[in-house]
């Protein structure tokens, strides 16, 4: 078992600030109407710019060919789905329930083959939604979820247009006692999906997946060890790296795996111009 304590940032997708031009994504329900808390199923298609052809060869990004957000107009809820590929640009998921009569902000994330990254915003609601607008305010530092605690630091001055440190640590709710036993999670140590309450921008980045050069100072001591696949844990400590183009509240979600299952950290920071930084701010930041 290979325990790394410090997972160095490295964002392995591209930051994107404006929603692609280049595909289409059409999105329908079985049944047809969708009501809350009621199971449906999603069938997403992914077209050219023409609207008319499928995208048929995807590159499988952090374990899966589509990755599916689902939030909330006023950024309250959160999902992170991935639907199954079926062919000619095709994807389903069965028994998706989302838990408010709202009105909802999809993003479809996925990588044509021989392309980036890109992303297809679309709106999905749910029988009897309300309008909701965003009224985010700044969130507590430290958020607890289940039996961890995540802190995050280094949001005293985050601006725009600067690339940004998110540090991270995580650690035992109740006793205090860092974490360092964090399973990969989709091919990383981590997830964090950023939307802005403005524009609805949107942002998936990551830190470094895996620490080949901790694995390559590993001897083989044994035949019996030739060949073997070493699973990684993480923690306590993680960084991503990141920069918010525009200046107002983002709301965050991390979300990573310990012992088999998942938890989603909810935060909200503040954005500010660069002007808008007095000299203090920096220093504390």
């Amino acid at each position: 078992m290979i325990s790394l304590n410090i997972v160095q940032a490295q964002d392995s997708t591209p930051v994107t600030t404006e929603v692609t031009a280049a595909y289409v994504v059409n999105l329908s329900t079985d049944p047809a109407s969708v009501e809350a808390n009621k199971p449906f199923t999603l069938t997403v298609t992914i077209l050219n710019a023409d609207g008319k052809t499928p995208v048929t060869a995807f590159d499988e990004v952090h374990t899966k060919l589509l990755h599916f957000i689902v939030v909330t107009q006023d950024l309250t809820q959160f999902q992170h789905v991935h639907p199954d590929y079926q062919g000619n640009g095709v994807f389903v998921l069965k028994n998706l329930v989302l838990p408010e009569a709202a009105n909802y902000v999809t993003y479809a994330d996925f990588t044509p083959t021989g392309e980036h990254q890109h992303y297809v915003r679309n709106t999905l609601t749910v029988n009897g939604a309300i309008d909701k607008q965003p009224g985010l305010v700044v969130s507590p530092t430290d958020v607890t979820v289940g039996g961890l605690k995540m802190s995050l630091s280094g949001t005293d001055a985050v601006t725009s247009g600067v690339e940004t440190s998110l540090k991270f640590h995580v650690s035992d709710a109740k006793t205090g006692a860092d974490i360092n036993n964090l399973d990969e999670y989709l091919g990383a140590a981590g997830h964090l999906v950023i939307i802005d309450e403005a524009n609805q921008i949107y942002i998936h980045t990551h830190p470094a997946g895996h620490d080949m050069d901790a694995m390559s100072g590993m001897a083989t001591t044994t035949p019996e060890m030739a060949g073997m696949t070493m699973p990684i844990q993480y923690g306590p400590d993680l960084e991503f790296m990141t920069a918010f183009p525009n200046v107002g509240l983002w709301a965050m979600w991390l979300q990573v795996q310990y012992k088999g299952d998942i938890y989603t950290f909810p935060f909200v920071v503040d954005v500010t111009d660069n002007a808008d930084v007095t000299p203090e701010a920096t220093a504390a930041g």
